[in-house]
């Protein structure tokens, strides 16, 4: 845990959210969540997270042009402080044989358990998983009041 607080890996599908006028409920949410996780300096974000979001918000939802998106993923690279090595692909296949998730949810997974994160927040898996030390929280499904130790 860096500084003794628990640190946050941000699935890609959370990022798309900040900008996504389709989801404003979901946009204020995750807006306020990783800002608190931000004021705290533990958010963890991986090279995979955020070349999968300029993929979705340049070509599958079209949200934005891609010098605007060029911009905004590049706003997120202090925060991209995760492995993506062969070290990482050798753990995502374990996680993909134990717990047989995708291919490019398990390489997230492994990134973000190199990195040493506690929690790994993301509404596409199940809620409240554990894989290792890591365990999976949707933000959606937290108490509003919620809030990240640390």
């Amino acid at each position: 845990m860096p500084n003794g607080k628990m640190s946050c890996f941000a699935d890609t599908n959370l990022l798309v959210y900040v900008i996504d006028p389709a989801e404003p409920q979901k946009c204020r949410q995750v807006r306020d969540f990783l800002e608190g996780i931000i004021k705290r300096h533990t958010l963890v974000l991986s090279p995979q997270s955020l070349a999968e979001c300029y993929r979705v918000v340049t070509e599958k939802q079209k949200l934005m042009a891609r010098v605007d998106a060029q911009r905004f993923i590049w706003a997120w690279r202090p925060y991209c402080t995760a492995p993506y090595n062969p070290e990482v692909m050798q753990g995502a296949w374990q996680i993909q044989d134990r717990f047989g998730l995708s291919w490019w949810d398990s390489m997230l997974l492994a990134s973000a358990s190199f990195a040493r994160c506690d929690l790994f927040l993301s509404e596409d898996m199940q809620h409240e998983m554990k894989i290792g030390d890591l365990t999976i929280l949707s933000p959606f499904k937290l108490n509003p009041n919620f809030n990240i130790p640390g």
